[in-house]
């Protein structure tokens, strides 16, 4: 495990930190810690544009011309 003994951040950050850290009754270390680990574990920008084509080749092609659907709308 890691240790990062200085990190400067800005007053509103420290501010937003350490309600944060009253919030889910940890220091204020642990909850940046905790946040940085957050985004760590967040999934890459090229994996979730793999995700998304995934997503799109599972689903039928659209068939319903869009002009259509503008009138139905509009008609009603």
């Amino acid at each position: 495990m890691g240790i990062i003994e200085k990190v400067v951040v800005s007053d509103e950050t420290m501010r937003q930190l350490e309600q944060a850290a009253r919030l889910h009754g940890l220091t204020v270390e642990q909850e940046a810690a905790r946040r940085i680990e957050t985004v760590a574990q967040r999934p890459t920008r090229e994996e979730l544009l793999e995700r998304s084509r995934a997503l799109r080749a599972s689903m039928p092609p659209q068939t319903t011309d869009s002009l259509t659907l503008l009138r139905e709308d509009r008609d009603r």
